[in-house]
């Protein structure tokens, strides 16, 4: 799944070359940023495009702040 990915998320990604930017490709890095600088919209997106065990999965490895990285944990319910 590749979707198109809509201006409200493309905010976030103001350095990056827009046009080469894909939820495809770039699933991982688009997870991270939205879950340390999203809000409740940006990660409805997310999670309509993303089942959560597929969020968990990748959770460990994301460059996350210790607050969004207990934050997630907690939801997801995995241990700290």
């Amino acid at each position: 799944m590749n979707p198109k990915i809509p201006p409200r998320i493309i905010k976030f990604f103001w350095g990056d070359n827009k046009t080469k930017l894909s939820f495809k490709n770039n699933k991982k890095y688009i997870v991270q940023t939205l879950l340390e600088k999203g809000d409740v919209n940006d990660v409805k997106w997310l999670f309509s495009h993303l089942n959560s065990l597929d969020i968990k999965s990748i959770l460990p490895s994301l460059k996350l702040s210790s607050k969004s990285a207990n934050f997630w944990k907690s939801f997801f319910n995995l241990k700290i």
